[in-house]
């Protein structure tokens, strides 16, 4: 495992990916792809910049990590907890393919690929990637990404946070996969279980056209954590976690 290596070292060689993709009301054509062969280079690589589920962290929207929590882990003051053990990691791990599995069913006319230790970026800022659930193409060719998320919400409150709408900081995750990739669009698919065991499948869809000002707005948010932060070793300002 290469540790310290810089983000230009580790995504200095990449595969660059055709077609014109959507970024903030724009076409880009230099989304970029780094393939790792084994887990502990691709987790090494990911300490290299901003992953989608570091993002709601970036704007204190994290119910599990702050801002200076994130900075402390990204500059070497501290190693990340493991928490692959944990009963609510496991059930995600287990589930994840078998949800990959029905939303294929579901649309058909769509294809899904999966790529484990695969990062996406955009070339003019290797420091925002992600590492897909799955990789859609629909039935008219454009590029999207789908995300899967198994969670037991708590009580009336807990179930409000997926009425219609997702957690905020799982929003923050899907506008970052955008912002890495250049897909134009998110499936996430979230299998909620209440306290009986039941289940409720349900997918929400968001368009990159209709995000473009809170793609921007979480660019500008996430590019100065790690250029005036991260490059810097200057921690960032105290903010509230919500």
């Amino acid at each position: 495992m290469a540790e310290g290596r810089s983000v230009v070292e580790w995504f200095g060689k990449t595969e660059l990916l055709g077609g014109a993709l959507f970024v903030c009301g724009k076409e880009m054509e230099e989304t970029e792809r780094l393939h790792f062969e084994t887990r502990e280079d691709w987790l090494a690589g990911r300490m290299q910049g901003i992953g989608a589920s570091e993002a709601a962290a970036v704007v204190g929207m994290s119910p599990w990590m702050s801002k200076l929590e994130l900075w402390r882990l990204k500059v070497g003051a501290e190693k990340a907890r493991d928490l692959s053990g944990s009963a609510a990691v496991s059930r995600g791990v287990r589930m994840e393919p078998a949800l990959r599995s029905l939303y294929a069913a579901m649309h058909p006319n769509c294809t899904v690929d999966y790529f484990p230790y695969d990062i996406l970026y955009q070339a003019d800022r290797p420091y925002i990637f992600a590492t897909l659930d799955g990789e859609i193409t629909d039935e008219h060719g454009r590029k999207g990404v789908l995300e899967i998320k198994t969670s037991s919400p708590n009580g009336k409150a807990g179930w409000a946070k997926w009425d219609g709408q997702i957690p905020s900081n799982y929003f923050c995750q899907i506008l970052h996969q955008m912002l890495a990739t250049g897909y134009e669009f998110v499936d996430l698919m979230a299998s909620l279980e209440n306290m009986d065991g039941d289940l409720s499948i349900r997918t929400y869809h968001f368009e990159g056209t209709e995000q473009a000002a809170n793609m921007a707005w979480l660019l500008e948010q996430e590019t100065g954590f790690y250029q005036n932060n991260v490059l810097t070793g200057v921690p960032p300002a105290a903010i509230l976690r919500l």
